[in-house]
């Protein structure tokens, strides 16, 4: 191919399937060649002169002059398979990621790209409790249901359960990957990345080269652009140390809003929750805290909990759904304080499950079920 016919773009597109260049290196290149194409007629010298490269990055910018050819055809492939590669200066760029000091210089969209709307970040744990898993999926179904874009990772989780909860209120939801935007990862979420990428409910963003697998590193840098793309952070569950604290710092780094959920302070999972709200994090005792916070109108108070009328119940299995609450319990705890044998207090969480009273989150761990 002609390299003077190499638009910048496309020419960013080449630069952006090397891991070696990261946003700023990226930003440096766009800066200090022009035209950007005359980096691929450039030898080891001129490059090093022109702008600050390691060794390694310098290498890996001439190594690409051996495959131009190939990358024209991927290139050209992006719109065949639904994928659009946008640079900061483009009119379709997310507006807010502008504000970060630290943007991607060019990002991969599969789906939809994300709205000038109201939007919030909910994340936590992979690992969450099912009063975890329910609250993210509820809040994010209430926020929703109002308007409001919904920001996640799409992991297992809190994360799936926020984007979930965007769908049944029809919403738009867009997940930020630690991979290329055409990996699903994990692949049990392909029915999710799905919805996103296809059935209209939002979209998939990636600054990876396509095809990067779910490398683990690559999940704490993407973490900026899932705060960076919302107006506010929600935490729903949280260890002191995990991904879903660094989602806060940089929210709060770039000038954005934190609300976080609080749990018990014996509960591992709630650490991270109740140390960000002692540093002066928002507490969500509702999705009306956040509507509010978004300054959207709000009629009335989401009730969080309704809790379902055991009065229809027997006797027996009013007696068993009154030792629960919306922490899993061990059966054996159940029996205890119930004063029932083991058969009657079975049948009874059997009954209250097929009811939909009461869910059963592990083997021989129920907890009522949230609604």
């Amino acid at each position: 191919m002609q390299i003077n016919n190499i638009s910048d773009r496309e020419a960013m597109f080449f630069l952006s399937s090397l891991p070696e260049l990261g946003y700023a290196s990226k930003r440096a290149v766009y800066e200090n060649i022009k035209p950007l194409y005359s980096i691929f007629e450039m030898n080891f010298e001129n490059l090093k002169m022109k702008v600050k490269l390691s060794e390694k990055q310098i290498k890996a910018v001439l190594g690409l002059k051996n495959k131009l050819n190939e990358l024209h055809e991927k290139y050209l492939s992006l719109d065949e398979r639904k994928i659009k590669f946008i640079l900061p200066f483009e009119d379709d760029y997310p507006k807010k990621l502008l504000d970060l000091r630290d943007y991607p210089f060019g990002i991969f969209v599969k789906g939809d790209i994300p709205r000038q709307k109201k939007s919030v970040a909910i994340v936590g744990s992979r690992g969450a409790s099912e009063y975890g898993l329910g609250m993210a999926k509820f809040i994010a179904q209430e926020l929703a249901a109002n308007d409001v874009d919904i920001i996640s990772g799409m992991a297992l989780g809190v994360d799936s359960m926020a984007h979930e909860g965007a769908v049944i209120s029809k919403g738009k939801t867009y997940a930020v990957l630690g991979t290329g935007v055409n990996v699903c990862y994990p692949d049990s979420n392909f029915t999710l990345y799905n919805k996103l990428c296809v059935e209209g409910f939002g979209g998939v963003i990636s600054e990876f080269p396509l095809g990067t697998n779910p490398l683990k590193f690559n999940f704490p840098i993407r973490n900026r652009i899932i705060s960076g793309l919302a107006d506010i952070t929600v935490v729903i569950e949280a260890r002191l140390k995990s991904g879903s604290l660094i989602t806060a710092t940089h929210a709060i780094e770039q000038g954005r809003e934190v609300f976080a959920l609080p749990g018990r302070i014996t509960d591992c999972m709630s650490l991270g929750c109740n140390k960000l709200i002692s540093d002066g994090a928002g507490i969500i005792t509702s999705p009306t805290d956040i509507l509010e916070a978004l300054d959207l109108n709000v009629d009335k108070k989401i009730q969080v909990y309704n809790e379902k009328n055991a009065n229809i119940l027997a006797k027996n299995d009013k007696k068993v759904y009154s030792c629960l609450d919306l922490k899993p319990k061990y059966i054996d705890d159940i029996i205890k304080e119930s004063a029932l044998d083991i058969s009657q207090v079975l049948s009874s969480l059997l009954l209250l499950e097929l009811e939909g009273f009461i869910v059963q989150v592990s083997s021989n761990y129920y907890c009522k079920r949230l609604s």
